[in-house]
């Protein structure tokens, strides 16, 4: 009983990311996502089976191998689920304990898990049979290592980051980008410079070893990361990097959110004068980490996602901010909260798998034909990723 009484918030936190799997699974379930094939070629590759695959997810082999010698027992399709479930957990337990202890406070940290959990991004990409939610998980435990050193500069916490980063590498490649966050810290830090090299090689030892060993299993296949982001660039950044897809994809990713979020840069200048110097500290440092999608050349929600540990906290201090103001705006904030966590459902839900950009291309940008075109084959675009080619003419 003591447990219970004791990790009360943790326990409703895991209950309401079971609701919101169950209410995914109902709507749309575990389905297949666009990249989908390519992750299971290569588990089918790990399995012993003769498939040709895709050479840059030879570089991201974790789930690959995971799914070959622990779930063999599975299909790769159930395989690639029960992963991202786990890293699903992980992922909002993580986010809890990062943001309380960044902010000293319940709430904010409460309310970034349930944010963070019904995402669009994990509505539209994370949940399904894709490999983001692992990418996912290691940034995060990466940061939250990370920040762990920062409060009591326990070394272990530092080598705890670098196998986060490691596995990372072997993930996803957003998976590896919490360094940026440690790094920072890194030079925040009020010691020698000495000292601060010495913590840099302690984080670093999994990852550089990672990245060796994983460089020299590249030329298996004559391929390696500096390969596919110049063939990456090349072949999508032109048609990504718009001023309009740039707006379309950070506001199909953040929504409704953003009113939350200005409200809670609004606090943030109003309080900043008084405001706990770590949490000036950690809205700095993880803004590096938060923009590297930046790096990549396909402009899309699964990408930009990784800037919600610097979002999704500024939005849940607002709504945290409007809370305590008294008991109708207590009710204000609920209200803030359930719309956070119910517009992604209804945008996925409508737009279903639609690709607005390629039908805007094709109306040459005209509002009325884009919308006429979407709504007259609204059907043909499925919520559940059974039809994920559909031809656009």
């Amino acid at each position: 009983m003591n447990f219970l009484k004791n990790n009360k918030l943790p326990i409703a936190l895991l209950i309401l990311a079971t609701i919101n799997l169950l209410i995914f699974y109902a709507l749309y379930g575990f389905h297949p996502n666009n990249d989908t094939t390519s992750f299971i070629d290569l588990i089918k590759f790990f399995r012993g089976y003769d498939v040709s695959f895709f050479p840059a997810r030879y570089l991201n082999p974790l789930y690959a191998v995971v799914s070959a010698k622990v779930l063999f027992f599975m299909s790769p399709e159930q395989s690639l689920i029960t992963i991202n479930i786990v890293f699903y957990y992980g992922l909002v337990l993580l986010t809890y304990g990062l943001i309380r202890r960044v902010f000293k406070n319940i709430f904010i940290g409460f309310v970034s898990a349930i944010t963070v959990m019904s995402g669009y991004a994990m509505v539209r990409y994370a949940l399904t049979q894709v490999q983001d939610m692992g990418g996912y998980f290691w940034f995060v435990l990466t940061i939250y290592a990370g920040w762990r050193w920062w409060e009591d500069k326990n070394r272990s916490w530092l080598y705890l980051g670098g196998m986060a980063v490691a596995f990372g590498v072997l993930t996803k490649e957003s998976g590896c980008m919490g360094a940026l966050f440690v790094g920072i810290l890194f030079l925040l830090d009020k010691v020698s410079w000495k000292e601060r090299v010495l913590n840099f090689l302690r984080f670093s030892i999994f990852p550089f070893a990672t990245i060796i060993v994983n460089g020299l299993r590249g030329a298996d296949v004559d391929y390696n990361s500096a390969l596919w982001f110049a063939s990456s660039w090349k072949g999508y950044a032109a048609e990504n990097y718009t001023l309009l897809r740039w707006f379309g994809v950070h506001a199909s990713t953040y929504n409704i959110l953003w009113f939350f979020i200005a409200i809670g840069l609004y606090f943030l200048i109003k309080n900043w004068r008084n405001l706990d110097s770590n949490i000036k500290i950690y809205l700095l440092a993880v803004i590096p980490s938060s923009m590297s999608y930046y790096v990549w050349s396909v402009f899309i929600a699964r990408t930009v996602f990784i800037s919600a540990w610097l979002f999704v906290p500024i939005a849940s201090y607002g709504i945290y901010n409007i809370y305590i103001k008294g008991r109708w705006f207590k009710h204000a904030a609920v209200g803030m909260i359930v719309l956070a966590v119910i517009t992604p459902y209804i945008i996925q839900s409508t737009l279903r798998y639609a690709t607005l950009f390629t039908i805007m291309k094709l109306c040459k940008n005209n509002i009325p034909c884009t919308w006429n075109y979407f709504w007259k084959n609204r059907e043909q675009f499925s919520t559940t990723g059974d039809v994920l080619y559909f031809e656009y003419k």
